[in-house]
């Protein structure tokens, strides 16, 4: 009698992960009401919350379908008890912009891809022109406490650090050009 509970039990938790169970469960919160663009969520809820609940599932008491079925309609329940008190305020994609800072998606992606630009010329520097470069205008560190822990003079450092900007700008003129003659 156990084995049998046992593999009605491993049969009913193999058809819930069948392709046909996620269909049934789309149907059934369609004919709750549910709309479209919910319905796969709701669905995909329904079927984690089943997983989650399994060890619950008793065969004796029905089939693991019914037991389903019993999940999909109480949270497309809740579904709804959410919407009836949820309130959409349609707003003006003009305004959220002005409201964000004026930053858009666009300006948002140009940046990080100046950014990654210029990490790329950076990184093309000799190695103590960048670290120059970066202590002083990334890390924000003075040129005499620079010059002070390199134990170097003070115009070396500002002769590096205007060294690193021209050939910062000189691999970016060198892209530009390449880039060009690509096209």
């Amino acid at each position: 009698m156990r084995r049998s509970a046992g593999r009605e039990r491993a049969h009913a938790f193999h058809e819930l992960f069948q392709a046909e169970t996620a269909r049934r469960v789309s149907r059934w919160l369609a004919k709750l009401r549910v709309p479209e663009r919910d319905r796969r969520d709701l669905s995909q809820d329904v079927l984690l919350l089943a997983l989650m609940r399994f060890g619950s599932y008793d065969p004796s008491r029905g089939s693991v379908v019914r037991w389903l079925n019993g999940i999909a309609v109480n949270l497309a329940s809740r579904y709804h008890a959410k919407a009836a008190r949820r309130r959409e305020v349609i707003t003006d994609p003009v305004a959220l912009c002005e409201a964000g800072g004026g930053a858009t998606p666009l300006d948002h992606l140009l940046a990080a891809e100046r950014r990654r630009l210029l990490r790329s010329l950076v990184l093309e520097l000799p190695f103590e022109l960048r670290s120059v470069l970066s202590q002083h205008d990334l890390h924000e560190i003075s040129m005499r406490d620079i010059a002070e822990t390199r134990a170097i003079p003070l115009s070396t450092v500002y002769k590096w650090r205007t060294r690193a900007l021209h050939g910062a700008r000189g691999a970016l003129a060198r892209r530009i050009a390449a880039e060009a003659e690509e096209r």
